[in-house]
């Protein structure tokens, strides 16, 4: 094909073609621009609102757990644990009574009843007894048989008081106190760590 232009008109034709594409590029990257800080600025003003809603709702969550009082729960809380705790200690040191009962049963002589039995808690693995009897011969004879070594049932016996009254119409009249702490044998006997039979 034969230009015919003159060079001077060929070279505008083409510059302004060129201008035209330079111009749309233009325009293009000038409405990227836009799009983007449209984006920064919506984005911006989304993470501003979010953060106000959630310091919102974070003082919002504050002033119901005060409402709620949770300090006096946590206090509550703590208390339970302690009670938890001293259960499961008292059932740590559980004593199997009834065995125990007939085995004091069989150291009993005649003309004695055992009236009382107590959980000493001075020591740990002492009971507190309280023998009934006919006579002191018989209260007496109540600690000897307990603290008779080939039985191995208590390490030790103490006679705290033997108190005979004058009143006839009792069949037995004198009372006593003893203090006696479980042989080891007898404490893996009769103490358990819970759970066993009583």
């Amino acid at each position: 094909m034969i230009n015919l232009l003159p060079p001077q008109h060929a070279a505008a034709i083409r510059y302004g073609r060129q201008n035209s594409k330079l111009v749309t590029w233009l325009a293009g990257v000038a409405g990227a621009i836009i799009v983007l800080v449209l984006i920064l600025a919506g984005g911006w003003f989304y993470i501003n609102q979010q953060s106000k809603e959630l310091r919102h709702n974070l003082d919002s969550t504050n002033q119901q757990l005060a409402a709620q009082n949770l300090s006096k729960v946590e206090a509550d809380a703590k208390e339970l644990t302690g009670d938890i705790n001293v259960i499961d200690k008292v059932l740590g040191q559980e004593i199997h009574f009834s065995d125990l009962i007939q085995s004091l049963g069989s150291y009993m002589p005649p003309g004695t009843v055992l009236s009382q039995l107590t959980l000493s808690n001075e020591v740990r693995g002492g009971l507190d007894l309280s023998v009934n009897a006919k006579d002191y011969a018989s209260a007496a004879e109540v600690a000897v048989n307990l603290n008779d070594p080939k039985d191995n049932l208590f390490s030790k016996v103490d006679i705290v008081n033997i108190n005979c009254g004058n009143a006839a119409d009792k069949q037995y009249p004198c009372s006593t106190q003893l203090r006696v702490l479980f042989s080891k044998p007898a404490q893996t006997k009769f103490l358990s760590a819970g759970g066993g039979k009583t």
